[in-house]
């Protein structure tokens, strides 16, 4: 199941919301039919990126008891410098996983299809219980809550690597997403 939230959308993105609403079902259908199936995604919308960072910032918290505020406040820091040159971020969260999609950043019908398509993507490599507790750990040493051995962060971040070239290859399914 796919929900799409838009929030602090500015006049000029309105009808790239509409779209991204209409959009997104389309979208998750394709790259289930190709990947296999997605869990629950929900989705936000919108053209400020701080929203964006903090939605997807939420998300990682509730995951991620004990993690001290410093931490928490520094990686946020990072999110929102991160978010402002993406189109769009996922990553998990307790029902499943959250997507938000940057309409500063993407400006065209193509563009929220790609993003839309290449999150999707994402959203199903981290549906899989192993996936998804690999994450966890890797999100847990970068919060500095649980120390991982420099072989196994390594290891993660080609599996990631890997996983954002899959992504950018999948991209080209967006055109079968009506306009």
């Amino acid at each position: 199941m796919i929900s799409v939230t838009s929030q602090n959308v500015s006049f000029g993105h309105r009808s790239l919301a509409r779209h991204a609403e209409r959009a997104a079902a389309h979208a998750a259908g394709i790259i289930s039919s190709h990947f296999g199936p997605l869990p629950g995604v929900q989705v936000l919308v919108s053209s400020r990126t701080d929203a964006l960072a903090d939605f997807i910032h939420e998300s990682k918290l509730a995951l991620l008891p004990g993690a001290e505020l410093r931490e928490v406040a520094q990686q946020l820091r990072w999110e929102r410098r991160g978010l402002r040159g993406k189109y769009g971020a996922t990553e998990l969260s307790a029902g499943g996983i959250v997507l938000a999609l940057n309409l500063g950043k993407a400006r065209t019908v193509a563009d929220v299809n790609e993003t839309l398509t290449h999150e999707l993507v994402h959203a199903y490599q981290l549906s899989g219980d192993d996936a998804r507790e690999e994450h966890l750990a890797y999100l847990r040493y970068g919060f500095e809550i649980e120390p991982l051995p420099r072989r196994k962060v390594r290891a993660y971040e080609r599996v990631m690597d890997r996983r954002e070239r899959e992504a950018r290859d999948a991209e080209r399914l967006a055109s079968q997403i009506p306009a």
